[in-house]
């Protein structure tokens, strides 16, 4: 196949999200004459403790259920499946439209979503429609920040609730670094899981802090900053057809 002629022709990108979960974005960087290179430091595994069950069983006292990631819906539903719980009239919000289609796709309708697809402009939309003293259920992974209680303490009563751990994946090839053009991250944790892995100590010099790097937002692009990066870059919508634009335009000296 000739790939000469499009935008990211011969481009090798790091591909930081877990295998299950990289489908789409590596056909966009294929598509676009990219090679994807997969390293799925982050690994994604499915939480249950007492305090999530707990809580489920009270479900029905909040008004609100918000997610901030498509795996929090995903585990959160896996979790009341499993123990047989079933949702009553609840209001819902959703970061972005990427997590709203996966609620979408387990039966909800109504979703509350903000225009820019970040924590901050979701906690203002929430704002805008909860009631005083309204309970909401926050779903989340191990390491999501806390943004939104903190946001929404003088508004409602926000229920944090882990239902999803995210860890450093170990068995990955680390020689991928050095051949990498250009790094996509998904999430914070994947980029302090790299920067931070065993397997990059060999790799820890000026070749790879010059390379661009492409954040799916701006706490992922804080923490790219934090590790020294100097060319960090994000989209203004935060979706992978967006990160790929990105890139695009980076190759394409619009830097």
């Amino acid at each position: 196949m000739d790939i000469s002629g499009r935008p990211l022709a011969g481009k090798k990108i790091l591909v930081t999200r877990p295998k299950n979960q990289a489908h789409s974005l590596v056909k966009l960087i294929e598509e676009n004459g990219g090679i994807p290179l997969s390293f799925p430091i982050v690994s994604i595994k499915a939480m249950k403790n007492e305090a999530a069950v707990a809580t489920l069983n009270q479900l029905s006292t909040f008004q609100w259920i918000v997610f901030t990631s498509k795996n929090a819906v995903d585990y959160f539903y896996r979790l009341i499946n499993e123990l047989g719980i079933s949702l009553g009239v609840h209001k819902f919000a959703a970061v972005g439209e990427k997590t709203a289609e996966v609620l979408r796709h387990y039966g909800v309708t109504t979703i509350h979503v903000p225009n820019r697809y970040d924590a901050s402009d979701l906690a203002e939309t929430l704002k805008k429609h909860v009631s005083k003293n309204d309970k909401i259920l926050f779903p989340k992974g191990n390491l999501a920040p806390s943004f939104l209680k903190e946001e929404l303490k003088s508004t409602a009563v926000v229920e944090e609730m882990i239902v999803y751990k995210t860890e450093p994946e170990h068995n990955l090839d680390w020689s991928l670094i050095s051949k990498t053009d250009c790094f996509f991250f998904m999430s914070p944790s994947a980029v302090s899981f790299m920067m931070e892995g065993k397997g990059i100590s060999d790799y820890q010099n000026n070749m790879i802090y010059d390379k661009p790097i492409i954040c799916v937002g701006p706490t992922t692009k804080t923490a790219a900053e934090k590790y020294g990066f100097k060319h960090v870059h994000m989209p203004s919508i935060f979706t992978a057809e967006e990160m790929v634009n990105c890139a695009i335009s980076y190759f394409q000296g619009g830097r």
